[in-house]
């Protein structure tokens, strides 16, 4: 069963997209992707209650096609994710 996307989803998007368009397509491994993560919402209160669950919230992204892991290389976005950060942008 599928999840809407809630506003940590579009964070792990957002950073993946950014990371790629500023280092020259460059995939981000897991281990910066969670420490940017960290870093944008340390003043959330979702860091002290644990409802983050990013591993689960990268895992089901990349179930459903937002996101790309390219041979354990790292990660990249998706056409579906690019497509799904637009819409937000608007």
């Amino acid at each position: 069963m599928s999840r809407g996307l809630d506003k940590y989803d579009y964070v792990i998007l957002d950073i993946v997209f950014a990371y790629r368009r500023n280092n020259q397509n460059q995939l981000i491994k897991l281990a910066q992707l969670e420490l940017a993560f960290w870093s944008r919402i340390e003043h959330d209160d979702a860091k002290d209650m644990q409802s983050a669950h990013l591993g689960e919230r990268i895992a089901t992204l990349y179930l459903q096609g937002y996101l790309n892991n390219k041979g354990g290389a790292g990660y990249a976005i998706t056409k579906k994710g690019k497509e799904e950060i637009a819409c937000l942008a608007q």
